[in-house]
C-alpha cells in the first residue's frame, strides 16, 4: 500500500452492481463521505441486469480508501469491486 507521503492521490476503480435505479446516487453519496473530485461513469450490461461503474476520486489518506471500499461493499446490489 502507498505511504502517507503519496497522498492526496487520485484512484480509479470499478464497481459492479445489480442494475437498481438508486445505486448511482447511493454510490455518489457514499464516495462524497470519503473522497473529493469524484467522477462516476456507468455502463449497463447487454441485458440491463448489471451495471458497471467506473469511479475516479481523490483520497486524502489510505484510511479513506479502506472506509469507502467497506461502505461500497455493504450497498444493496453490490457484486464486486476491482
Amino acid at each position: 500500500m502507498n505511504n502517507e507521503n503519496d497522498f492526496p492521490q487520485e484512484i480509479t476503480f470499478k464497481v459492479i452492481c445489480k442494475n437498481f435505479p438508486y445505486i448511482r446516487d447511493v454510490l455518489f453519496n457514499t464516495c462524497g463521505e470519503h473522497a473529493q473530485a469524484i467522477t462516476i461513469t456507468e455502463k449497463e450490461s447487454r441485458r440491463n441486469t448489471f451495471i458497471s461503474y467506473t469511479i475516479t476520486a481523490t483520497f486524502s489518506t489510505p484510511e479513506h480508501i479502506d472506509r469507502l471500499c467497506n461502505a461500497i461493499s455493504h450497498i444493496e446490489g453490490f457484486i464486486t469491486m476491482f
